[in-house]
């Protein structure tokens, strides 16, 4: 039988929980901290939880959109698939001026340059990367880029 002093005695139950006198713990210790090293890892399992809501994250507003009027008069606009429809806008855009244009939720509209009457004279689609609208100096061609 081995001669164990108080202090020994102490030493060896205190190194189940950690290290004694700088000596390294059993190898049931680093078996305990490993179980605390894989609930260590529930962050960042929890961290790509909040991917999910980022997908249900609302979309980005549509990128703006304007409108430049080159030519000498005011210019009468329909946003809108056909003019006359009932669907869409009207708006009046002064010689020389630069006005925003509203998109629809996908970011793109169909710009129309009518008569007074509303009768389609000259149109174009937008999509969603275009970011400007030109009616040019004839007053009678729009472009879209």
């Amino acid at each position: 039988m081995l001669d164990v002093t108080p202090y020994a005695a102490v030493c060896i139950a205190v190194a189940a929980v950690a290290a004694c006198g700088g000596s390294t713990p059993p190898a049931a210790a680093p078996a305990a901290s490993t179980s605390d090293d894989t609930a260590s890892l529930s962050p960042p399992a929890s961290a790509s939880t909040p991917a999910a809501p980022a997908d249900t994250a609302p979309a980005r507003p549509p990128r703006p959109l304007d409108l430049t009027n080159s030519c000498a008069k005011a210019m009468r606009l329909y946003y809108g698939e056909n003019p006359g429809d009932g669907a869409g806008q009207f708006a009046t855009v002064d010689p020389g001026a630069t006005i925003p244009v509203p998109r629809g939720p996908d970011g793109a509209v169909v710009v129309w340059v009518v008569t007074d009457k509303g009768l389609g004279l000259a149109t174009v689609h937008v999509t969603k990367r275009m970011k400007h609208v030109a009616i040019d100096t004839s007053c009678m061609k729009i472009d879209a880029n």
